[in-house]
């Protein structure tokens, strides 16, 4: 059993990076079949017909929202932006009960899957346990991503109480030498002990949910116990193990194997397509309106719902040139698009998501090149 699940999970990791960019996960799918609606299928429907249409003004809502609950983290992972200490020019702040819930109630009728996470430790919310008791009332499918770090016994019983559908551990080794050398200020023992203990309580209340995915980003000092770490996740009841390919700034990071071996450095995963503009709500900590779950500082927003009503964001001048630069670019296999300062424009121009920034490095004895730094969070 445990062989056949491996290899299935296997199989969809593949095919979700191989044909949707990553965008499609056995969460989606969960999604899809438990929590859905007439008019969430209706509008799943509407969305997808303005995508196609490239329709800039639209009355489709998105399904999909990414909500950042805290931009604040107790690690200090070394290709982190986050775990650097950099704010992008936000307040570091956690999301209250009261600020979730208006910005749940705009978008719940028509969202499928509600992702608690993006550059921040979400259970170091005192109200993430609410945030996800309301959600899950408005009929959403629930995630988060967590190292771990701030489970105890009596907040994995509430965890499990609340209704979680789906949570992910980032949990990257199989030893305390290697989870430390990225995790840092953690401590493997202790994440393990958490995870055992969600696991355990999970199992001995009868509980399916929530699903429990383990994931390991794989790096040139961890990749030798990538295998050993997969037969040991499944042995201990995870669900889903899943290998990430590491986006580094050191070349001495990068695994060698060629089956870990997804991207150069300063060469990231590339954009293959967008429909976020239509599809995502992605709001920061600070009621900050983003692009997309990879952009990261406050100026490249695209409101605030501090400051306005959803309905006034989501059609507002920077979304809608949004969806024309993007059906512009398909349109045209990638040849013609307006010029802009729009943080989209040099997403789709260079082929790279916004969460890297480019910057010039000279070479000995040569022109200046350009090298790509990662932003984006591992997680």
């Amino acid at each position: 059993m445990t062989a056949l699940r491996q290899h299935l999970f296997h199989l969809i990791n593949w095919v979700s990076r191989t044909f949707f960019a990553s965008r499609l996960s056995y969460a989606h799918i969960q999604a899809f079949l438990f929590n859905n609606s007439f008019k969430k299928l209706f509008n799943l429907l509407r969305v997808h017909w303005d995508i196609r249409r490239g329709n800039e003004m639209v009355e489709s809502r998105p399904y999909i929202f990414v909500f950042e609950v805290t931009n604040v983290c107790n690690l200090k992972c070394p290709f982190c932006l986050t775990g650097k200490g950099i704010s992008g020019g936000r307040e570091v702040r956690h999301m209250s009960f009261e600020e979730s819930k208006k910005i749940i109630d705009a978008v719940a009728d028509y969202t499928y899957l509600l992702q608690l996470y993006t550059w921040g430790e979400p259970l170091l919310n005192k109200d993430i346990i609410r945030i996800i008791e309301y959600a899950k009332q408005k009929n959403m499918y629930v995630m988060l991503s967590t190292n771990a770090t701030a489970m105890t016994p009596d907040y994995n019983e509430k965890l499990l109480a609340s209704g979680i559908d789906y949570v992910t551990v980032a949990i990257d080794g199989g030893s305390d030498e290697t989870y430390e050398k990225y995790r840092v200020g953690g401590n493997y023992t202790k994440v393990l002990a958490n995870v055992r203990d969600m696991l355990e309580r999970r199992n001995a209340a009868k509980r399916s949910h929530p699903f429990v995915e383990w994931q390991f980003i794989v790096f040139r000092h961890n990749e030798h116990e990538a295998k050993s770490t997969e037969n040991m996740a499944y042995a201990m009841g995870i669900d889903k193990f899943t290998p990430l390919p590491a986006y580094v700034e050191d070349e001495a990071w990068l695994p060698q194997s060629k089956e870990y071996r997804k991207t150069e450095v300063f060469n990231p995963e590339r954009l293959r397509n967008c429909d976020r503009p239509w599809s995502h709500l992605n709001i920061r900590a600070d009621g900050g309106v983003a692009s997309c779950c990879f952009e990261f500082f406050k100026k490249d927003d695209f409101g605030n719902l501090g400051d306005n009503d959803f309905d006034e964001i989501w059609n507002n001048a920077f979304f809608r040139e949004s969806r024309r630069l993007i059906s512009q670019f398909d349109r045209s296999g990638g040849q013609s698009m307006d010029d802009s300062t729009l943080i989209c424009h040099g997403c789709l121009k260079s082929g790279i998501r916004p969460s890297y920034v480019e910057k010039p490095e000279p070479p000995l004895g040569g022109k200046p090149k350009k090298k790509v730094i990662p932003l984006v969070e591992n997680r």
